[in-house]
């Protein structure tokens, strides 16, 4: 039995370590970024004045917010919203990687880690009023259990599970089949994120996703508008905050304004102009800018790094060597150099440095356009008039869904051994249409998740794995189930290095750069932070003068 000492009840906040998981989880490595007025080694925006509670912040995010539960949502800008309705068991420092008490103030894990065991803190509530206590965590779980798949969020991190049991009023048991080593960590995301027992009761899975639903967290909805913006507003009377909180009660901010704006350059200037205290996903042509009149916070996320996913059930899962010219024929530093800039890496594996398990893969993923070449020739495709091959009458033309900003680079880089891209960049509706529909040979994703278990998300076979490969069964598989039930550290690192070299090797992912995230702060911001996967928390936010 692994055993998390109990942590004292707040304000003393003290931050013990469950040795043997908290060592499985990443610490998120922060950057300076251009310019000055950077933060950096740091999870938290910095100020030298004193919060000053009241007042509307406004945050520009990149995306369209089209679901707020958190349960049933894998979309990083949604998730940021979700972030701010509902509270975690735990939480991780993302400067250490710890996993740290929130809803529950210690935990007892089985030696197989199949069996967790939650002690919750006194006196959480929901925003209706009812306590967080035993029975709603339970029900919270049974409710993820009957979503199945349709919990694309939480589904991935929950397979295998049996059930949970309220043991007393503070104590929740919760069982898997077999072991699910990375479940703590898991748990810590608003993907478990945990909503009031009397919802679940009666809302449906699509309310619930409109945000219909008292919550755990220090904000409550009060407006969504399709499109354009989502209105939260301070609970009144909230006193569950995680551990890594710098204060206690409500939260400083009146109300938090997120306005859905999908252009970079007009993010970056509505946080230099004020009309915005802070926004996500600033290009790097824009930091410069937004550093000079504010200040710039950087993270390199942990997880699946920018990826373009083979749709296992196309024609590109049976030609191995067009998925190997793929993966030569793109120049990542390149990438880097005409899109992203200097804060992004290039890619060295599937999975970024900051991820538990990450193993250097650079050797197997140079720039190697003459290898490309070959392994085409090889296979019969042969360069027409216009560039592009064709074999048998059939041009080399790959179907690739996206909603990232590399593409055009893309596009050379195939173009000059001979693969047609046409380019389909789509929004965040349109791509989840074409994701589901299995309208591609590739889909460009990144997913964060402190954990090597991120893999199974996107690569596994079944109804517990997201549909991105549209996986078929394999070996792979054994691999992927063995790295979710080991509990030794230092076997999973040699499992997750594995999966990783197997995922490349055979060309099923083909990773394009390490990401980062930039968030621009005016100087009005202050106490914004980030938490253990990258994501924004705004309690401890407020505006200063």
């Amino acid at each position: 039995m692994i055993t998390q000492t109990r942590a004292a009840r707040r304000p003393a906040r003290v931050r013990t370590r469950l040795a043997a998981v908290a060592a499985s989880a990443a610490a998120i490595a922060l950057l300076a970024a251009c310019g000055s007025g950077s933060t950096a080694g740091s999870s938290t925006s910095s100020s030298a004045a004193a919060p000053v509670a009241g007042g509307t912040y406004v945050h520009a995010i990149e995306g369209l917010v089209t679901c707020l539960d958190g349960a049933q949502q894998a979309n990083h800008w949604n998730l940021n919203v979700i972030r701010q309705l509902v509270d975690s068991l735990v939480d991780v420092d993302p400067d250490t990687g710890e996993i740290v008490p929130w809803i529950a103030e210690s935990w007892d894990i089985s030696d197989d880690a199949s069996e967790f065991t939650f002690h919750l803190v006194d006196g959480a509530t929901f925003s209706d009023g009812t306590a967080i206590d035993a029975d709603a965590v339970v029900a919270n779980f049974a409710r993820i259990a009957k979503l199945g798949a349709q919990a694309s969020g939480a589904s991935p991190w929950f397979s295998d599970y049996k059930d949970s049991e309220a043991v007393d009023a503070s104590t929740v048991k919760v069982t898997f089949s077999r072991p699910n080593a990375q479940f703590l960590e898991a748990v810590a995301n608003s993907w478990f994120g945990l909503i009031s027992p009397a919802d679940l009761k009666v809302k449906t899975p699509e309310q619930l996703c409109a945000g219909d639903y008292a919550g755990s967290g220090p904000f409550v909805l009060d407006n969504l508008v399709e499109n354009q913006e989502v209105d939260l507003v301070k609970r009144t009377g909230y006193d569950s905050p995680s551990s890594l909180a710098k204060h206690e009660g409500d939260a400083y901010l009146d109300k938090l304004v997120f306005k859905e704006v999908t252009e970079s350059s007009v993010r970056a200037g509505l946080v230099t102009s004020g009309e915005a205290n802070s926004a996500s996903a600033i290009a790097w042509q824009d930091e410069q800018t937004v550093a000079a009149s504010g200040s710039l916070l950087t993270a390199n996320q942990p997880g699946i790094t920018e990826t373009w996913i083979v749709n296992q059930e196309s024609w590109l899962y049976d030609d191995e060597p067009v998925r190997q010219a793929i993966k030569y024929a793109i120049n990542s530093q390149e990438v880097i150099d005409t899109v992203y800039g200097p804060t992004f890496s290039p890619r060295s594996s599937v999975i970024t440095k900051t991820t538990p398990g990450y193993t250097d893969l650079s050797a197997d993923l140079a720039f190697d356009p003459d290898k490309a070449n070959q392994l085409l020739d090889a296979d019969g495709w042969a360069k027409g008039s216009d560039g592009v091959r064709t074999k048998n009458g059939t041009r080399l033309s790959v179907n690739v869904i996206a909603v990232t900003t590399d593409l055009e680079i893309l596009q050379q880089q195939l173009a000059a051994v001979g693969i047609e891209y046409k380019i389909r960049q789509l929004d965040g509706a349109s791509y989840g249409e074409a994701q589901k529909s299995g309208d591609y040979d590739i889909i460009a994703w990144t997913m964060t998740r402190a954990d090597p278990s991120v893999l199974a998300a996107a690569f596994a076979s079944g109804d517990g794995a997201l549909s991105w490969a549209n996986a078929k069964p394999s070996d792979f598989d054994d691999v992927l189930a063995t790295l979710q039930s080991t509990v030794d550290q230092t076997k999973r690192a040699e499992i997750a290095a594995a999966a990783q070299k197997y995922l490349i090797e055979n060309a099923w992912a083909i990773p394009i750069v390490d990401r980062a995230w930039t968030y621009g702060l005016a100087k009005t911001s202050q106490g914004l932070r980030l938490d253990g996967e990258t994501r924004l928390v705004f309690y401890d936010t407020s505006v200063s003068k």
